[in-house]
């Protein structure tokens, strides 16, 4: 099928949506010399300011990159790394669904300026034949999501301070299971209170196999409430040392809630 034929499927408004303000350039990009490709180390939250914050920081080497960014974008950049999918598709999946439909591919992104105080970068597509200019955390979303490298000029790279470091979300880790806390922005995203319980960011094999899933909300742990990771972590620290070899945890998936039971590791009791 050709690339006409291929945007014919879609309707014009979002074709454009991709296209448009994309510069045509040769294929060979340059000035990626000064470019240092970098991972994103943690989505951050800080409590004092109530903003979120993207860590980026340098492959090989110290220097890091804090970008504030928003709610929205912060939560999906979140979701995709932790490996959770949300039951519909959030905007960047979206248009990466509708890049990759269309023929096109992403190559690398590039946040290569400050004005201002606002980051300004580049998502690259087809061997940079196409430059789209897009806030950091928009490109960022779309670089996790088609597992393309991140680059950032070197000359905004600073070296790595607890002042430079943003505070990071809160995690716990217990019964094979890491779970983080709900901010407000999460908690109004998933239709649920602050106090619910806590969001499961990542899972072992003995989790996944009882059911549990990435995005679940842990309410209980063997009827004790959960509402918080030290509550999560002290109910955790209980059933364990209670002794049992099973222990239940009562989740919240979407509107539906589950219980589940899990190993503790301990033998089953002799009878």
């Amino acid at each position: 099928m050709t690339f006409r034929r291929r945007q014919a499927l879609f309707p014009a408004a979002l074709t454009a949506l991709v296209l448009s303000g994309c510069a045509h350039e040769p294929r060979a990009v340059p000035g990626f010399a000064d470019q240092i490709r970098v991972d994103v180390t943690d989505v951050a939250y800080d409590h004092s300011t109530g903003a979120h914050y993207l860590v980026l920081e340098e492959k090989a080497g110290r220097r890091v990159l804090p970008i504030a960014i928003g709610d929205d974008e912060a939560r999906a950049i979140m979701f995709e790394l932790r490996g959770i999918k949300p039951q519909r598709p959030l905007t960047y999946e979206l248009l990466l669904r509708l890049i990759h439909l269309t023929g096109n591919t992403v190559d690398r992104v590039v946040i290569g300026d400050v004005r201002d105080e606002v980051y300004y970068a580049k998502v690259y597509l087809d061997g940079g034949r196409y430059s789209l200019d897009s806030r950091p955390s928009d490109a960022i979303a779309l670089a996790i999501g088609a597992n393309a490298p991140i680059f950032v000029a070197d000359k905004l790279l600073q070296t790595a301070t607890a002042e430079t470091r943003a505070p990071s979300i809160n995690l716990a880790k217990a019964l094979g299971i890491t779970t983080q806390e709900l901010t407000p922005e999460l908690a109004q995203y998933l239709g649920v209170s602050v106090q619910t319980g806590v969001l499961v960011a990542d899972i072992g094999n003995d989790a996944q196999t009882a059911g549990i899933e990435r995005g679940d909300i842990v309410t209980q742990i063997d009827g004790r409430a959960v509402t918080s990771l030290s509550e999560f972590s002290s109910a955790a620290a209980t059933a364990v040392k209670g002794g049992d070899s099973r222990v239940s945890l009562t989740i919240q998936r979407g509107a539906a809630v589950h219980v589940v039971t899990l190993s503790t590791g301990r033998p089953a009791p002799s009878r």
